[in-house]
C-alpha cells in the first residue's frame, strides 16, 4: 500500500469515510473486521468502491477470505484502477 501514490490515497480515504474511521488508523495489515467490517459490510463497500471508481472487483480472489486487510483491499482496488487506465490509455 504506497500512501504517496494519489490513487491508493482517494480510496484509503474514500474507505475511511464509508467506516468512520480516521484514515490514519487505516494501516495496510488492519484486518477490515477490526473496522467494524463484517463480510456484509465488506461486500457492500466493494460495491460501492466499484461504483466509485468505474471498476469490477471480481468475486473470487484477495478478498474472498475472511482475512482481508486494508492493505489487500486498497492494493487489490489500486491494481485494478492502473490496469483500467492502461486499458483506456
Amino acid at each position: 500500500m504506497q500512501t504517496d501514490d494519489p490513487a491508493v490515497a482517494e480510496i484509503v480515504a474514500f474507505i475511511s469515510g464509508e467506516v468512520g474511521v480516521d484514515a490514519s488508523l487505516l494501516t495496510p495489515d488492519t484486518p477490515v473486521a477490526e473496522l467494524g467490517i463484517s463480510s456484509l459490510d465488506l461486500i457492500e463497500t466493494i460495491f460501492k468502491l466499484e461504483s466509485r471508481f468505474g471498476i469490477e472487483i471480481p468475486n473470487d480472489g484477495p478478498l474472498s477470505g475472511s482475512e482481508v486487510t486494508v492493505g489487500t483491499l486498497v492494493d487489490h482496488v489500486a491494481e485494478l484502477l492502473a490496469a483500467q487506465k492502461a486499458k483506456t490509455a
